[in-house]
Formats: structure tokens, C-alpha cells, sequence
């Protein structure tokens, strides 16, 4: 397996290696999808002032919204 920094073509770097992409347990982290399925469903009811106290528009808030809860 190769490291990062050979991946990345640093040379002399660390010996941090890249493991291939595994999937994660839905199980594991159900309190957390929770969390991000009722917090985009929060943007939704947000005024526009109360987003751009926050640094989002609309467009984004809604975006972000749409995203299914296990996305990030």
C-alpha cells in the first residue's frame, strides 16, 4: 500500500498510509443522521434574515436541505 505523501508525491514524507475507501455502518452513527435530517429541516423554517446571520442564502438552505440525512 502506498503512503500519502507518495500519493501526493512529497518526498521523505510520513508513513501515513491511504487505505481504500470502506463503507460506513449506517448503525453506527444513527443519532447523528438524526441530527442533520431535523437540523436541514430547520434552514427551511429560518427567515432570510435569520440565514444571512448566518452566512447562507435561501438557495443554499434549501440545497442543503435536500440532501438525504446520511450525507454530510
Amino acid at each position: 500500500m502506498r503512503t500519502f505523501d507518495e500519493m501526493a508525491g512529497v518526498a521523505g514524507g510520513s508513513a501515513r498510509t491511504v487505505r481504500p475507501c470502506q463503507p460506513r455502518s449506517f448503525g453506527r452513527d444513527w443519532p447523528g443522521f438524526w441530527r442533520r435530517l431535523r437540523t436541514r429541516r430547520a434552514l427551511l423554517r429560518l427567515s432570510d434574515q435569520a440565514l444571512a446571520d448566518v452566512g447562507l442564502t435561501r438557495a443554499q438552505a434549501e440545497r442543503e436541505a435536500r440532501l438525504p440525512f446520511w450525507q454530510l
